[in-house]
């Protein structure tokens, strides 16, 4: 059982969060395609900065005692590399190492993932800022800890025949579900071209990035927009690219950090070794290239060494070395929420993030110490 469903109860504002995102039933979690469970028994360390080493804890006495692991649901809303953070805490054991054992679980869309962390299923999401943001102004106590990756990294693809985005009149462009962050990424990106979402392009709802693939190459959408890998898939097929949304003028958190904040109130000292496990975890994604592409791989069920290369370089582009979660990308997710959220233009963006747990890493000197 997860640590949130002994916080408290939420079913009845689970159910009204399925009424407000308007998604289908919700289901038990998927598995990752190539599962997460234990770390590999190869994967190396990685050198903390500062402070005890995971899973001790130090007595009044000065003596130190192992502490037993926190066990950890861990869900992931997308098979790209907004999830890599939590694949390579799992896989080089810096979750194991601050004394977490997670498992993790593949939810398709942000919009389903954050429906099963109020029921209770879920300790710490992968999720879009958007979908967060949404279920927080219906009543969700859920808060951003921290990025995932702090910029868009969808691109748009289409067959040879559509030439660019204003060709998209008429037609039908593949999101993987309505409130998640490609259905705000698509809006944003139809309204810059002067057409309206759903009047002028239809958005369809497709569930998952592979599932967007599979519809272009059926024939099903038109056009749809794809994250590392699934965008250098695409490429390979013969799709051409349209678009690229990490231009757009207003850039929220394709993927953030998500607990519920009882969470945050009554166990930090579990948010605070996640933190630290995310932050070891970046700082082998940007020094680490051949064991992050390795479990790029595992995770996209991907041994094309040109998809792992454009995957690797989308994701030291996009995951910060220091994921401090800002009141500014906070607001940039507000105003897109305010075209189907009446309440999202009065609301107060600090209320919907924490910074505290990384600006502590931060402030300490300990991010610094992951970077000789």
């Amino acid at each position: 059982m997860a640590l949130l469903s002994r916080c408290y109860g939420a079913l009845a504002l689970a159910c009204m969060l399925g009424l407000l995102v308007g998604c289908t039933g919700m289901g038990s979690p998927s598995r990752p395609p190539n599962p997460g469970g234990s770390p590999s028994p190869s994967a190396p360390t990685v050198a903390s900065g500062a402070g005890n080493a995971a899973g001790v804890l130090t007595t009044g006495a000065g003596t130190s005692a192992a502490a037993p692991p926190e066990k950890v649901r861990v869900a992931y809303a997308s098979v790209s590399i907004t999830a890599l953070p939590a694949w390579v805490a799992q896989d080089a054991g810096t979750f194991a190492q601050n004394g977490l054992d997670v498992t993790l679980d593949y939810v398709p869309s942000g919009t389903t993932l954050i429906q099963n962390m109020v029921a209770g299923g879920t300790d710490f999401a992968f999720a879009g800022s958007e979908a967060v943001i949404g279920a927080a102004l219906a009543g969700a106590p859920l808060v951003i800890v921290a990025p995932s990756v702090d910029r868009l990294t969808y691109t748009v693809h289409a067959p040879a025949e559509i030439a660019d985005g204003a060709a998209l009149r008429g037609r039908r462009l593949g999101i993987t579900r309505a409130g998640s962050s490609t259905d705000f990424a698509a809006r944003q990106w139809v309204e810059t071209l002067g057409m309206q979402p759903d009047a002028d392009v239809m958005l369809v709802q497709l569930g998952g990035q592979p599932e967007i693939l599979a519809a272009l190459q059926a024939g099903a959408v038109d056009a749809g927009l794809l994250s590392p890998p699934g965008n250098t898939e695409a490429r390979r097929a013969g799709y051409r690219e349209i678009a690229d949304l990490s231009r757009l003028p207003a850039q929220l958190y394709q993927a953030a950090i998500v607990a519920p904040r009882p969470l945050l109130e009554q166990r930090p000292d579990v948010v605070r070794r996640f933190a630290r496990a995310i932050v070891e975890a970046n700082a082998v994604i940007h020094k680490d290239k051949a064991q992050t592409k390795q479990i790029i791989g595992r995770y996209t069920q991907s041994s094309d060494d040109g998809v792992l290369e454009d995957s690797y370089a989308g994701a030291v582009a996009a995951i910060p070395r220091v994921p401090v979660p800002t009141r500014a990308a906070t607001e940039v997710a507000l105003d897109l929420a305010a075209h189907s959220n009446p309440a999202a233009p009065h609301a107060d963006a600090s209320q919907f993030f924490d910074a505290r747990f990384v600006q502590e890493l931060d402030d300490s000197g300990f991010i610094r110490g992951l970077y000789p």
